[in-house]
């Protein structure tokens, strides 16, 4: 992510200069989506340093969701000041076409644009890098749309319409070149307003999806319940729910029913039952004796299998088992 700020933020710069220099549309949008870049980068490290957090008593489950806060934060000002200034602009200098200067020295606008190109290429490729490694074997698309880290997506999707935007003012300049006429920059400039708007509307779904409570991925879920209904002593698995609390983070929520005999010593109970018979005991502190012993069976059950299940899907980070 530091990577990408510091490429981000020195590609802002050159490119503010070159649009002083040449006032191009699609110069000026591409200066503006670099600045959207950087300051959503600086927004995305925020919210995963302050996730990063222990708990406290005021938030005793941890931050886990403040780097999804940050990122919808990131994501509505993509959307306002990306993708509509720059649509807004492009759309402005459409309607109101200056005459084409053939004396404008492009040149450094171009060598900039391609410098920009470089970089961002290369910074997409990191993402691109970490995206492929943390996926596992879900698809690239599913991991956007249903993956538990839409910080990684972000700076991926970032990257890559970063590549592409650049591509698209360099092709507007090179035909306004050609065509003598500021119209191609123009349009240019419109698409990747456009395309700041796909961004923004991508990452505003991912995080807002979470922070409502999203669940974990089917296959996940499948596993962990069908775990459960197996585990030696429970009947029936009445209620199941799984939510992300970040990534690699999930809480987990289940009724469960047990066998009667697994809270019970059979042994015991038949020592209890000849004292009952003998008449030499009260038979009320007997039965109060068993009924704790039972409570405290179950308690013992539970934490074995919550131990079990954290040793067996390390992902679950809180769990909360009922007993129907």
């Amino acid at each position: 992510m530091l990577s990408a700020l510091f490429a981000n933020g020195t590609i802002c710069i050159a490119k503010f200069g070159a649009w002083l220099v040449t006032p191009s549309p699609s110069m000026l949008a591409e200066a503006i989506h670099s600045l959207a870049d950087t300051c959503n980068q600086v927004l995305l490290f925020i919210g995963l340093r302050q996730s990063q957090n222990v708990p406290t008593k005021e938030h005793p489950w941890g931050y886990g969701n403040a780097r999804y806060l940050w990122n919808l934060i990131s994501a509505t000002g993509i959307f306002f000041i990306g993708f509509g200034f720059t649509t807004y602009h492009g759309f402005n200098s459409l309607f109101n076409l200056r005459p084409y200067d053939n004396t404008e020295n492009l040149l450094l606008p171009i060598c900039i644009l391609l410098f920009s190109f470089v970089l961002e290429a290369w910074v997409l490729f990191l993402a691109f890098k970490d995206v492929k490694k943390k996926k596992g074997k879900k698809s690239f698309v599913e991991y956007i749309k249903k993956g538990d880290d839409p910080t990684t997506v972000a700076v991926l999707l970032e990257d890559g319409i970063a590549v592409l935007g650049v591509s698209l003012a360099l092709t507007g300049i090179w035909l306004s070149k050609i065509l003598q006429t500021n119209l191609p920059d123009a349009i240019t400039s419109i698409f990747i307003g456009c395309l700041l708007g796909v961004l923004a509307y991508t990452l505003i779904r991912s995080n807002a999806r979470i922070l409502m409570g999203a669940s974990a991925n089917p296959e996940v879920e499948e596993n962990i319940k069908n775990y459960l209904a197996s585990y030696n002593g429970i009947d029936k698995v009445v209620t199941f729910k799984t939510e992300i609390l970040g990534p690699a983070r999930l809480r987990l929520a289940a009724e469960i029913e047990f066998h009667g005999e697994v809270l019970i010593n059979r042994e015991q109970i038949v020592k209890d039952a000849e004292k009952i018979r003998s008449g030499e005991e009260d038979p009320i502190p007997i039965l109060m004796d068993t009924s704790e012993r039972m409570v405290r069976t179950l308690g013992k059950v539970i934490n074995e299998l919550e131990a079990e299940l954290k040793n067996k899907f390390p992902q679950l980070d809180i769990i909360e088992l009922e007993v129907n």
